[in-house]
């Protein structure tokens, strides 16, 4: 730990003993407690003893009560009273405090931390107000000194901007506030949450609307645009902070918010087909034209002047099948969506960009799609296709995004969003009465020019329901 304090400790050492923090409380005691004798041995050395110093509160009243005495004999004596103070007062910044926060890491975990304007921060895995942590992947426990405890699912960006308030840029968390910390606050890009003795879950994303899910106790949120409107949470309730200041409630949501670190670290996905649209690669296509019928006339490109995307301009509905990707199970296609869809003004038809899955690439039509219509998110299963389907997060998005669908089984599906397997929100679960058989990827636009990139299936052990 004396390595760990000094940076001085090795890479391989240091998965050691975040392992050992991990799965030991006793060990992260010790911890905290080594930090904080560190912090004291190291100002102790300025001439300052902290480990003999009197608790503040009885220095400020013995204090107190001699300057009273002095002033009353004699009131020539108040100068000196004033210079006391302004002693004591040297004394109370000079008292040691222990970190404001401490955190450990899940492994595999990559974070870097900066203090307060880009300079370099403390030493050891804590946390001061000014300090700023970005983890590019894995999942944090925070550990803070009043009592609170926080998961954190990266990618995240956090800055402690006071001792009862954490901003969060992005990231997934999960937070356990006693009754001893009541007033603890998070604020996000979209909200101020103040916490009133409970256990909640934030949801923060670049292009996503922000959500707060409520399991225990209650929360206040204020919506810091538009109507700037307060909110109050109670447990088993969700809420997303609307773009116009309003408050809308949304399915609660358990899944994307650990209660512990992960104990290994993430398996590494294996591709089994990708595209991302660098050479033009068209001729792997079967593109159906449902207006006109046959094929596209010269309603999609890709890499059109090495724009190294996938352009569907469609007046009507337009489909692309790739001739040779499936989707088996425990597999996941995977798009990124380029374009916003919005609803045009005279039209009663609102335009879409979907995702399919069908099992004739050749035929004009799906066996299920998956759509968004002007931010609305719609499943439709095909005449001869019979299936149901469950919502757990069908907020509005901001393009650009990236959609994954996931085979649990024949016949059970996932929906998701989100840049990266750790950031995955659950949009929907969608199950087919029978087996769909074989079925191929593909993707259609309906009354508006879609863009995508990188269309992939992979296999991945962590692909969960």
């Amino acid at each position: 730990m004396q390595d760990l304090l000094e940076g001085e400790l090795e890479a391989s050492a240091l998965d050691g003993l975040q392992q050992e923090l991990r799965e030991n409380p006793e060990a992260r005691e010790l911890y905290r407690e080594y930090v904080r004798l560190h912090n004291a041995l190291q100002i102790r050395s300025e001439d300052v003893d902290l480990l003999r110093v009197v608790p503040m509160d009885q220095v400020v009243e013995r204090s107190q009560r001699r300057v009273l005495r002095r002033v009353l004999r004699n009131s020539g004596m108040a100068a000196a009273a004033m210079l006391m103070i302004g002693a004591l007062m040297m004394i109370k910044i000079c008292i040691y405090e222990p970190p404001v926060l401490v955190f450990i890491t899940s492994p595999g975990s990559e974070f870097s931390l900066s203090g307060v304007d880009g300079e370099d921060s403390p030493d050891g895995m804590a946390i001061e107000v000014g300090t700023r942590r970005q983890v590019q992947c894995g999942t944090v426990e925070l550990n803070f000194g009043s009592g609170v405890r926080g998961i954190i699912r990266g990618p995240d960006d956090l800055t402690l901007h006071r001792k009862d308030l954490l901003h969060m840029n992005r990231g997934t968390g999960r937070f356990e506030v006693p009754e001893k910390a009541v007033g603890f606050m998070v604020s996000t890009p979209d909200l101020v949450l103040t916490d009133l003795a409970t256990v909640f879950g934030i949801l923060t994303q670049p292009n996503f609307l922000d959500e707060v899910h409520v399991f225990t106790g209650k929360v206040e949120v204020l919506n810091r645009y538009g109507l700037k409107n307060k909110q109050l949470i109670v447990a088993d309730e969700a809420w997303v902070a609307g773009p116009a200041g309003r408050w809308t409630e949304t399915p609660l949501l358990r899944d994307p918010f650990h209660t512990e670190l992960p104990k290994s670290a993430p398996a590494a996905a294996t591709v089994l087909f990708k595209d991302d649209f660098e050479t033009d690669t068209s001729g792997d296509y079967t593109s159906i034209d449902y207006d006109r019928g046959g094929a596209i006339k010269g309603g999609f490109a890709i890499d059109s002047a090495g724009s190294g995307v996938l352009e569907i301009r469609a007046s009507s509905a337009a489909q692309l099948v790739h001739r040779s990707s499936t989707l088996g199970g425990n597999e996941c296609f995977k798009t990124e969506w380029l374009t916003q869809v919005v609803a045009l003004r005279q039209s009663s038809s609102a335009p879409s960009s979907s995702q399919i899955l069908t099992d004739d690439p050749s035929k004009k039509r799906s066996s299920v799609r998956l759509r968004v219509d002007a931010g609305v998110f719609e499943i439709d299963f095909a005449r001869d296709f019979k299936g149901s389907y469950e919502w757990f997060n069908n907020s509005p998005y901001t393009a650009p995004e990236t959609f994954w669908v996931v085979r649990v089984s024949e016949t059970e599906f996932c929906w998701y969003r989100g840049a990266s397997e750790q950031e995955q929100v659950k949009i929907a679960e969608f199950t087919f009465d029978s087996d769909p058989g074989q079925l191929f990827v593909g993707l259609q636009a309906y009354m508006v020019t879609a863009r995508f990139d990188n269309l992939s299936v992979v296999e991945s052990p962590d692909s969960s329901e």
